[in-house]
């Protein structure tokens, strides 16, 4: 699931490549150590300048967590939680390093929050730039329209039904 905030802006200039690489080295980690729950990716803003904004992703998940003594460890190259890890789950942990220094190069910072059996959440923000031309302007459903409606919303997943809730309240439902 994703969810990205209101405040985040359409326009902007970035590096897609890098952004695309760092969020798919975490996306894979959440997944690959989360055998139940869920796998949240969250986009807001952490500050606003008139031509960049500073945005922070988050990667959450409901997986096995990292010990607090392991957590600065695993951003340095080869460096897992612990050796079992590197047999039951595989791979050479070099994905949170290279996430690590692109973060760098991008002039942000990468941090993470985790505990044991509780899961983790990656985050990391970077400064991007604002375009200066906006898109076109795509035509918007009039918010009056839909304001005092109902709508019903069915998950089991209470993170989509927070999300929908939220989504629902902004248009006035």
């Amino acid at each position: 699931m994703c969810h990205v905030s209101p405040d985040t802006p359409d326009n902007f200039v970035g590096d897609p490549i890098r952004l695309r690489q760092i969020l798919t080295n975490l996306v894979g980690n959440a997944l690959k150590f989360t055998e139940h729950g869920e796998v949240l990716i969250d986009v807001s803003v952490d500050s606003r300048a008139e031509t960049t904004v500073v945005l922070h992703f988050k990667v959450h998940d409901t997986g096995i967590g990292i010990r607090p003594e392991k957590q600065i460890l695993i951003f340095e190259a080869f460096s897992q939680a612990d050796s079992s890890t590197t047999r039951k789950y595989g791979g050479t942990g070099l994905g949170l390093t290279i996430s690590s220094r692109l973060v760098d190069l991008m002039g942000g910072r990468i941090w993470v929050d985790s505990a044991v059996g509780q899961g983790s959440t990656f985050h990391f923000s970077v400064p991007i730039a604002l375009a200066s031309d906006a898109l076109p302007a795509v035509p918007e459903a009039d918010p009056a329209s839909l304001r005092d409606l109902s709508a019903l919303v069915v998950d089991d997943n209470a993170t989509n039904r927070r999300i929908v809730h939220e989504m629902l309240v902004q248009w006035g439902l």
